[in-house]
């Protein structure tokens, strides 16, 4: 065996050193962009999920989110489950929130929105609410009388065609919103947020006493309590000890809530991305199949030679084998160059979505080892196939090429 795979490495680098170097480079690049298209599409894919999912975390979830357990419209006496979330080891940041229904009117316009009653000095550890504010200033811990608007619902941001608006609001405008248990108020428009994302851009935030008062709520009540950790990484044993702490409201995890949310789409680019990887690989194989089944007819006479001076039938596929491993080992290496110079392009220019959506791909050291086995595997039995027909063959009839 160890003769027979000798022999076969001699063979194949003989017949690439007489090979013509043009073909090869053609070759290997064809190769390069199968490759290449195995593990963009994924990359590009895994840059979508994180920016989504760090979305879900940077507004309405936070890295855990307690809500209301069983048919409970609030937490109740959320101060207490604060103080034992708060001291809970790995929790960075935590707050309540109050989330409602109403609608907000200006000038005869009227959209329905999800008002949210936050306290803004605690936002500023646990959200990106503060950071967000396009025109105008954030609410401040004294403001009662004042809301935020989102720019879609504004009229002001991206997408804002899309969705019924106010008609262009500015800071400084005043609305009506009415709630959904009938009470009515009016609020100065203190400023326009936008993170161009719908959960956040089609909504509003007023101060957490001001939802209180409307619904006159006592005791501390909210719909949420947003968590944020030291660690990324480290929510599920945060979930844990939190529940160990004595909290018995439903605890989920950012990704518990965001997987409901962007299952689908995600399930979409899934299928679209193992449709993509099905092709490449076939055409891949299909590549390799035909330039070593050429090969092979171009040289069936000198494989007969070869077996009439006593070169095994096993030593010629081997040959083979080790040929199609050099077209594409070249052809995975020069893909992987153009997959990393991609990457750092799209690092520093990222695909921009929605005008200020940024969308970095995100490199998996799995997928690509993954896929370089498989290219891999595919690629040599296919370069295999052509010459284990060939070499079964009787001397005379591949001598004479019949």
């Amino acid at each position: 065996m160890i003769d027979d795979i000798r022999v076969g490495a001699l063979i194949a680098y003989c017949s690439i050193k007489r090979g013509n170097k043009k073909t090869l480079m053609f070759i290997v690049f064809v190769l390069s962009l199968i490759f290449m298209n195995l593990v963009f599409l994924p990359s590009m894919i895994g840059g979508m999920t994180v920016l989504f999912t760090g979305m879900m975390q940077d507004y309405p979830y936070g890295d855990i989110v307690i809500e209301p357990s069983g048919d409970n419209t609030y937490i109740n006496n959320a101060d207490n489950v604060l103080q034992k979330v708060r001291a809970v080891e790995g929790v960075r940041a935590a707050t309540k929130r109050l989330d409602v229904g109403a609608s907000i009117e200006h000038k005869q316009k009227v959209v329905g929105v999800s008002i949210t009653g936050l306290l803004p000095t605690e936002e500023y550890e646990v959200s990106r609410y503060p950071y967000i504010i396009s025109e105008g200033d954030f609410i401040g811990e004294l403001s009662r009388d004042e809301i935020i608007i989102g720019a879609m619902i504004a009229g002001t941001g991206f997408g804002s065609e899309i969705y019924d608006n106010l008609g262009e609001v500015r800071p400084g405008s005043l609305v009506d919103v009415t709630y959904s248990n009938g009470v009515k108020r009016t609020y100065k428009v203190k400023g326009i947020m936008e993170g161009t994302f719908e959960l956040v851009d089609l909504n509003a935030i007023v101060h957490y006493k001001e939802i209180e008062e409307v619904y006159g709520l006592e005791g501390s009540k909210a719909t949420s309590v947003v968590v944020r950790v030291d660690k990324q990484g480290s929510e599920d044993q945060v979930q844990d000890k939190i529940r160990e702490a004595g909290v018995n409201e439903q605890i989920f995890t950012w990704a518990d809530k965001s997987e409901t949310l962007i299952k689908q789409a995600m399930q979409s680019m899934g299928a679209i991305n193992i449709m993509s990887k099905f092709v490449s690989l076939i055409v891949g194989a299909a590549l390799v199949l035909i330039i070593i089944y050429i090969n092979v007819l171009n040289r069936k006479k000198e494989i007969g030679i070869l077996k009439a001076v006593g070169i095994t039938p096993g030593s010629i596929v081997l040959s083979y084998a080790f040929l199609s491993m050099f077209y594409v080992s070249l052809g995975i290496f020069a893909g992987l160059v153009l997959y990393f110079s991609l990457m750092f392009y799209f690092q520093a220019n990222p695909v921009v979505f929605y005008e200020t959506m940024e969308i970095r791909p995100q490199i998996d050291p799995v997928l690509l080892i993954e896929s370089i086995v498989t290219m891999l595997t595919l690629s040599v039995i296919a370069g295999i196939l052509p010459a284990w027909s060939v070499s079964k063959e009787s001397i005379l009839k591949a001598i004479w090429s019949r």
